[in-house]
């Protein structure tokens, strides 16, 4: 539970890429990083979100149109929204905030990473959580980190499962 509570806060990392609120200043990555956590475990709560829910919405034969899947979708947006990186009327991202706060990041490793998101992951069409399922896809497609986290996740879930039937 907590490996996949882990990989949804992860996924809404990516959609936020390290947020702050317009209103809140931070100092250093760390303090960005603390409240977009705390963010996106309010919104885990406000959203009912299942994390078993969307850890089933990472396989590829899930038909991701089922309604079950919507909190899922709705995660990033609804941190987004909390921290300045995503207009809470319009559900527009704001990415001029995204470009400034992926200025605050210091791990090479995380600011390739939005480098490449901002590069691939454009996006000022989708709005709300149609905006935040665009975005996840798209860092599946692009991120080398997404596509390991998932690999890697789903590898360990299959494995856990695999070794709790030989037990039975």
């Amino acid at each position: 539970m907590f490996t996949e509570t882990l990989l949804i806060c992860l996924f809404a990392a990516f959609t936020v890429i390290i947020p702050a609120s317009a209103e809140k200043k931070y100092n250093n990555q760390s303090e960005l990083i603390d409240d977009m956590l705390d963010n996106m475990f309010q919104c885990m709560q406000e959203l009912n979100m299942n994390p078993d829910v969307c850890t089933e919405m990472l396989m590829k034969d899930k038909d991701h149109s089922d309604k079950r899947y919507d909190s899922c979708k709705c995660l990033g947006p609804c941190t987004a929204k909390r921290m300045g990186t995503m207009n809470p009327e319009t559900g527009k991202w704001n990415w001029a905030r995204f470009n400034e706060l992926s200025e605050l990041i210091d791990n090479e490793m995380l600011k390739s990473e939005a480098d490449i998101l901002k590069k691939n992951c454009y996006d000022d069409v989708n709005t709300h959580c149609a905006a935040g399922y665009a975005f996840m896809k798209c860092a599946l497609e692009h991120s080398p980190m997404a596509k390991d986290m998932v690999k890697n996740y789903l590898m360990t879930k299959e494995n856990a499962q695999n070794e709790d039937e030989a037990i039975e």
